[in-house]
C-alpha cells in the first residue's frame, strides 16, 4: 500500500499494526518523513505529482485530506492511477464547500474558491479521468468549538486569516463537518 500525504504517520502506524499491511509513506515534508520514520514506517521524500514508484507497484492507495494541497491534483490522480495494479484502488478523502461553513462565515471569508479544489463537488469528476470506477460516501457531522479552539484552528490555516480576527464568542460555535470518502479502482 502507498500513503501520500500522511503527515505525521497517524493513520499509516495504524494501517500496519492493525491490518498487518505492507506501506510505503511518501510525503514532501522532510519533517513528516522524518516522524513516520520514528514509528517504524517505511517513509519516504517525494512529491505525489512524481511517484518515484514503477507502473503497478501498489495494489492500493491513500490520498486523505491532502490533494487540496497539490499545485497540479490532476497529475497526482493520475500518478496515483499509474503507480496501482490493474483493479488496485485508491482510497482519497476531501471536503465539501459546506465543510466548516460556520467558521468561515464567523471570520468573513468567501468559501467558494474551495469548488475549484479536490473536494466533494469537484473530485468524482477528477478521478474518472485515470480511474475505471468511482464510489463516493459522504460523511457529515457536527463539532463545537470555544473561542479557545476557534483561535487555535484559525491560526493553524492562513485562508481563514489570523486568530486575532476572531470576534468574541458569546457561546460556543457548532460547526459542520462534510467531507467525503471517495474509492477509485482502476481498470482491471
Amino acid at each position: 500500500m502507498l500513503e501520500v500525504g500522511g503527515g505525521e504517520g497517524e493513520l499509516a502506524e495504524r494501517i500496519v499494526n492493525e491490518l498487518g499491511a505492507e506501506l510505503v509513506g511518501i510525503d514532501q515534508s522532510e519533517r513528516m518523513v522524518e516522524i513516520q520514520r520514528s514509528k517504524g514506517l517505511d517513509a519516504r521524500v517525494g512529491d505525489a505529482q512524481e511517484l518515484p514508484f514503477a507502473d503497478g507497484e501498489f495494489d492500493a492507495a491513500l490520498a486523505a485530506w491532502m490533494l487540496y494541497h497539490v499545485p497540479d491534483p490532476h497529475r497526482a490522480v493520475a500518478e496515483l492511477a499509474r503507480v496501482l495494479r490493474p483493479g488496485g484502488r485508491l482510497v482519497a478523502v476531501g471536503n465539501s464547500i459546506e465543510h466548516l461553513a460556520e467558521l468561515w462565515d464567523l471570520m468573513g471569508r468567501d468559501r467558494e474558491y474551495r469548488r475549484e479544489v479536490f473536494g466533494r463537488e469537484t473530485a468524482e469528476d477528477w478521478l474518472l479521468r485515470s480511474f475505471a470506477r468511482v464510489e463516493r460516501h459522504d460523511v457529515e457531522g457536527w463539532v463545537t468549538m470555544d473561542e479557545a479552539a476557534v483561535r487555535r484552528y484559525v491560526a493553524s490555516w492562513s485562508d481563514l486569516g489570523s486568530e486575532h480576527d476572531v470576534p468574541p464568542l458569546e457561546e460556543p460555535l457548532r460547526v459542520r463537518r462534510a467531507c467525503s470518502v471517495f474509492v477509485a479502482e482502476t481498470a482491471g
